[in-house]
């Protein structure tokens, strides 16, 4: 399969842009250390099971397949595909914990060699959209955010059955 072109730029503060890093870094260092723990930091955002709610949205142990870097000129975290295998699942979930305040964003997606054929991603509070159509993104987002403010919709809580296996 032809690699996945991915970029997102995020309009944030330093510190913002120092969440996502901190889950880089955390599955950095667990590559190498399987006793890993995130930074301190997360599990203000995660809860005190930020390990395994980490873990769990990027279904470890598949790679996240992104890198992010912030641009301070432009105030923007760029996060990009790594070696054009980005997690497309993982991504929309970390982006609900690490920036609510931020939502709707959008992005898009394209396979190496086919740039026209963009796919793209759309997470609100309340739904994760995939358009075909670029000429429609923007008023989905402008919707989106015009729409009166609602209650997040998606349980962003792993659940664990008998035997702390996922229900």
């Amino acid at each position: 399969m032809p690699p996945v072109r991915l970029t997102l730029e995020l309009a944030c503060t330093r510190e913002e842009a120092a969440r996502f890093v901190a889950v880089l870094v955390f599955l950095h260092d667990l590559a190498t250390d399987p006793a890993a723990q995130p930074d301190p930091e997360l599990d203000g955002l995660f809860g005190p099971q930020a390990r395994d709610t980490i873990l769990g949205i990027v279904g470890h142990p598949l790679p996240l397949g992104l890198n992010a870097r912030y641009d301070h000129a432009a105030g923007q975290l760029v996060i990009a595909d790594e070696e054009g295998a980005p997690n497309l699942a993982a991504l929309p979930v970390l982006l609900l914990w690490l920036y609510p305040d931020k939502l709707p964003l959008a992005w898009s997606v394209h396979m190496d060699g086919h740039p026209d054929e963009a796919v793209w991603t759309i997470v609100s509070l309340d739904r994760i959209e995939v358009l075909v159509d670029p000429a429609r993104v923007e008023a989905r987002l402008a919707a989106l955010r015009a729409a009166p403010p609602g209650g997040r919709r998606f349980d962003l809580h792993p659940r664990r059955g008998p035997g702390g296996k996922p229900d």
